[in-house]
């Protein structure tokens, strides 16, 4: 199964995953997805698990891997979450 294949749009990472089909026949088309990306970037699949729930995010150069097998930008795939700390600045003092 290729999934270059599935249409991605402006889909992230965890969007693309849950844009797969169900169950159908065989194997599931998710299980396949995680297998096939746990493969690619020799990790586990409960770490590729922990991606799609948000627990854990790749590191640069499996994002890239991920990105260069989906022939999805990076950025797209893995957007910058945004802080709500992101005007607060946190400043060390020694006494």
């Amino acid at each position: 199964m290729a999934f270059k294949d599935f249409p991605v749009g402006n889909a992230s990472f965890v969007e693309y995953y849950k844009s797969l089909p169900d169950r159908r026949v065989a194997k599931a088309p998710k299980s396949a997805f995680v297998e096939y990306i746990a493969h690619k970037t020799l990790k586990s699949e409960k770490t590729v698990r922990m991606w799609i729930a948000g627990v854990q995010t790749p590191d640069a150069l499996t994002q890239k891997v991920i990105a260069e097998e989906l022939g999805v930008p990076e950025v797209q795939l893995f957007p910058k979450k945004q802080s709500a700390n992101t005007n607060k600045t946190t400043v060390n003092q020694k006494g």
